[in-house]
């Protein structure tokens, strides 16, 4: 289409990767605690909970130490499966996930200690919480065409997303029998991690100045770096019979606060002709965005699980955690005002991601062979679980740099308003474990294959696009006792 020179100057047609919709697609918020061996019972573990691993699941569990051990885990995720997009119903693309993100899952030090006589044990580690991978793309200005000779590809991408990190913790922990069989424990969780997105756009921008017919094409990226942070506190109770143990876990509800630094590379060209006009606002520039800042409430998360030792050797659990996003508001930093003492005051606007509420379901199975020389545990598990994705309408963000010297235009502006609709995102994980145990060293080691499905939706119902993740994690620890 044809753009007027009044046109082109006053659009703004650059999107950042903007915190506060960027934290909410491709995260799962599962706060599991880490660990091959509750990995390797599908992460069915709130019930169980008795090895270094205990603070980042239920700290009850930690009053069964007697000993002071140490204990670490390494994990890393294989991404795969791909994006689908859908541009008619006869013509779809796909583009496919790969990778690999890697890093400690747990690192634990367990201490018993008496305090007036009653028995105590204590736990510092670090938990990884959630490794973060996603990939998305769309068709974000529909008037833009890269090649308008080519009616079939109209419709197609020109914006893609690429997302990975990870949300990780440290655990300040500790647990006490209350009475007979029954304890309690308390962790407090820092919160800190680091998420990169990558994200390229190609635009064409067909107009005419001075009679002369002008075709731009804009061919920018934008690296953004999300660091996270935040506090909460877990809250666990434990019942562990001889054969039948119970467990009760409050995640207690908390703000993840994320901080974005961007970079924007943008080349522009015209008629094949690289061009740097001062003044407009899509020109061939670097810009820098610092100190972006977004906030995300958490819910209040509540688990309970169930474990049962048919014999000696064999044990099934189970685990259901309620999350309660439903009305939770993610804010996105607008401006800040020093008082006169000194103070930082930040202004933030709301916007409602529409979250759902999510239902998490695990089992979990454990059989132990006894040979002269070590124990061999079996384990497999599964899980199912919704997201709490929802669907956004009208979102509009505007960020606002310094304007340059004798610019009428500030370049740094960014403009964007998005909607669309979706479905939750569901999915399934089976997990398979073993290790060898010996008498102060326990090796073990699980597998996880994770399959997801989400569909993003047209406002007329009709299927834009669907994200499938086919993704494989490995999970290998080591516990040391002194």
């Amino acid at each position: 289409m044809k753009l007027s020179l009044l046109k082109l100057t006053t659009l703004v047609v650059l999107v950042l990767t903007t915190t506060a919709y960027g934290q909410q697609q491709g995260m799962t918020f599962n706060f599991f605690g880490g660990g091959a061996r509750s990995e390797g019972m599908g992460q069915a573990y709130i019930a169980i909970s008795d090895d270094a691993t205990a603070g980042g699941w239920n700290p009850a569990g930690l009053y069964v130490h007697e000993k002071t051990f140490t204990g670490f885990s390494y994990s890393f995720l294989m991404p795969r499966g791909n994006y689908q997009f859908y541009v008619t119903r006869q013509r779809q693309l796909d583009y496919g996930h790969e990778g690999s993100i890697g890093g400690i899952n747990n690192w634990s030090i367990i201490t018993p200690m008496r305090i007036k006589g009653h028995h105590f044990v204590f736990n510092l580690s670090t938990t990884r919480y959630s490794d973060v991978y996603f990939k998305f793309g769309e068709k974000l200005f529909e008037w833009s065409d890269s090649d308008p000779d080519n009616p079939d590809d109209n419709a197609d991408p020109n914006a893609f997303l690429e997302k990975q990190g990870a949300i990780n913790a440290v655990n300040l922990s500790f647990g006490t029998r209350v009475w007979r069989q029954f304890a309690f424990g308390v962790t407090g969780n820092i919160y800190y991690g680091r998420v990169i997105t990558d994200e390229k756009r190609l635009i064409r921008m067909d107009t005419t100045i001075g009679g002369e017919d002008v075709v731009r094409l804009i061919d920018s990226r934008v690296i953004d770096s999300t660091k996270f942070s935040g506090f909460n506190a877990n809250i666990g109770l434990l019942y562990a019979g001889e054969k039948m143990r119970a467990g009760l876990l409050v995640k207690m509800p908390f703000t993840l606060r994320g901080e974005s630094d961007s970079t924007l590379n943008m080349i522009t060209t015209r008629n094949g002709v690289q061009e740097n006009q001062t003044g407009m606002p899509f020109r061939t520039q670097i810009i820098y965005i610092d100190n972006m800042t977004s906030k995300i409430e958490m819910p209040l998360m509540l688990g309970v699980g169930l474990a049962y030792k048919i014999s000696d050797n064999w044990l099934v659990s189970g685990d259901a955690e309620y999350r309660g996003f439903s009305g939770k508001i993610t804010y996105s930093l607008d401006s800040l005002r020093l008082t006169a003492a000194g103070d930082k005051e930040e202004f933030f606007t709301a916007y409602d991601p529409n979250w759902s509420d999510v239902i998490s379901l695990r089992l979990g199975t454990e059989y132990v062979f006894k040979t002269s020389f070590a124990e061999i545990p079996v384990r497999a598990g599964a899980r199912k679980e919704n997201f709490p994705e929802g669907s956004i309408t009208d979102y509009a963000v505007n960020y606002e740099g310094s304007k340059e010297p004798g610019a009428t235009n500030d370049s740094t502006r960014v403009y964007y308003n998005y909607n669309f609709a979706d479905n939750r995102t569901r999915g399934y994980s089976i997990s398979l474990g073993t290790g060898i145990h010996l008498t102060q060293i326990l090796f073990d080691i699980a597998y996880t294959y994770s399959n997801y499905e989400q569909g993003i939706w047209l406002e007329a119902g009709q299927i834009r696009s669907k994200n499938i993740w086919k993704n494989h994690h490995f999970n290998i620890s080591f516990t040391g006792y002194f």
